[in-house]
């Protein structure tokens, strides 16, 4: 089928969608740095107008920071006079909106109005990446997992008390919200393997089932998106910031990939004769990963809140490091193997952005494959007694300045997405600095300040 003809017919399924669910209104949506939804709904007699033309937006939206602050030097602000992007609606992600009456939403692409394509979206560059993976013949196949807190609205306290993992009355604390909640994705198309209390008081773990390429992190941004909106109809807050209470659990957000030939339909990681049994690609792309961990920490610990993740014994990695089995290491190889073969990025806190940590672990595995650096030995006992490690940045700042300097990695993104990234991170460690005197002390590392729920917990 031609390209055209392709379109065409993903028009009419989806003005059959239209007609046949009664939809009104359709939200033109975009993931920000931060994995906020930043959105315009258009009533559906305006939809095709914007399908076929564009949508403006501000162009600058992807260099705010999470309450729309303006930072400067992201080169999508005062250095291009503030301009507008003309957003091109991705057909393949139309989507009904189980939990938003007679609502869809398909997923936008920013473009300057010359028609280039603007590189600071995570979307945008993420598909760049997976296009690279599919030019070397391979498929990326990526799994996400969700830690997250279930507040009350009205007093931002958790649902419930203690630390009752899998306990099955806390899974089923509200059977009305975690059912509703596991329906609705299932009707949205977002496919859950799990569900499940976690360590902390009102802290729960959903997992999605895997997907290739683009589509899994697209699936991943409707998900927590759609979490969050059904929380609050049900009255709770869904949060993914990542210490929301210093004494309990943090969220964590573990990322799954595996590589699968094209061709074959075999996974290329695995190969039952080599060291580890893992495929020389796949202990490329492993050591790809090592060796980018401290820059790439900038996106799998975004915010300043992420790093109070990081104690000793809190199953929180702290150190670039891998091992087979072995939760104390920021990269697992999951005892699964076979056609199950894959690699577990445990570095991400939950308040990473599903695109930028597909992003992240790709670029990094990519570079490994390319420059194929040494693989140290895995760790066999518990990596936080070990000193003898790479630790990773312990503040935001110290992310900071590890991408910075990680030009190799650098050359694998884009240099729009490194500049803003970098002015946006930067920006961010001097608003907490003007805003707490004792930034960065023991102090500060040791308390969740109500600051830090005001600006992080509702939209992360």
């Amino acid at each position: 089928m031609s390209t055209n003809a392709a379109r065409q017919s993903m028009l009419e399924n989806i003005r059959k969608d239209i007609h046949d669910r009664e939809i009104q209104f359709v939200r033109f949506e975009q993931a920000d740095i931060h994995g906020v939804s930043r959105s315009k709904t258009v009533p559906v007699g305006c939809f095709m107008n914007y399908v076929e033309n564009g949508l403006n937006f501000y162009g600058g939206l992807l260099g705010l920071d999470i309450q729309s602050l303006v930072p400067t030097g992201t080169g999508y602000a005062e250095e291009v006079a503030f301009a507008d992007h003309c957003t091109i609606p991705d057909l393949t992600t139309f989507r009904v909106l189980p939990w938003v009456p007679n609502t869809a939403n398909i997923t936008i692409d920013p473009y300057w109005y010359d028609g280039t394509p603007a590189m600071a979206s995570p979307r945008l560059l993420l598909k760049r990446i997976i296009d690279a993976f599919d030019e070397m013949g391979y498929v990326c196949r990526l799994g996400y997992e969700f830690e997250f807190y279930v507040l009350k609205r009205d007093t931002r306290q958790p649902v419930y008390g203690g630390q009752p993992i899998f306990v099955t009355l806390k899974n089923n604390f509200d059977i009305d919200f975690t059912y509703d909640l596991m329906r609705k994705m299932e009707e949205a198309g977002v496919r859950i393997i799990t569900q499940n209390s976690e360590h902390g008081p009102g802290q729960q773990e959903i997992n999605l089932y895997y997907a290739d390429g683009l589509a899994a992190a697209d699936t991943a941004f409707l998900y927590k998106v759609g979490a969050k909106e059904i929380a609050l109809r049900h009255g709770y807050i869904a949060t993914w910031m990542t210490k929301p209470f210093i004494n309990s659990s943090a969220s964590g957000a573990h990322f799954h990939v595996s590589l699968i030939d094209k061709a074959t339909g075999k996974n290329v990681f695995d190969d039952p004769a080599a060291p580890y049994g893992l495929s020389e690609l796949a202990r490329n792309f492993l050591a790809g990963l090592l060796k980018h961990a401290g820059a790439n920490t900038l996106f799998t610990a975004p915010t300043i809140n992420c790093y109070k993740r990081y104690r000793v014994n809190s199953f929180a990695p702290h150190s670039a490091t891998w091992g087979m089995e072995n939760r104390t290491v920021g990269i697992r190889i999951k005892g699964c193997r076979g056609e199950s073969t894959h690699i577990e990025n445990r570095l991400a806190c939950g308040a990473a952005n599903p695109y930028l940590l597909a992003l992240s672990t790709l670029a990094a595995g990519l570079d490994g494959i390319r420059s194929r650096p040494d693989l140290p030995a895995p760790i066999t006992d518990i990596a936080y007694e070990r000193n003898d490690v790479p630790m990773l940045p312990r503040s935001l700042e110290e992310a900071v300045a590890e991408f910075e300097k990680d030009t190799e990695l650098h050359a694998v993104l884009d240099p729009q997405f490194v500049k803003l990234v970098l002015a946006l991170k930067k920006f961010e460690v001097e608003i907490a600095r003007k805003e707490f005197p004792d930034y960065g002390t023991a102090e500060f590392n040791n308390r969740v300040d109500p600051w830090e729920w005001d600006y992080y917990m509702e939209l992360l």
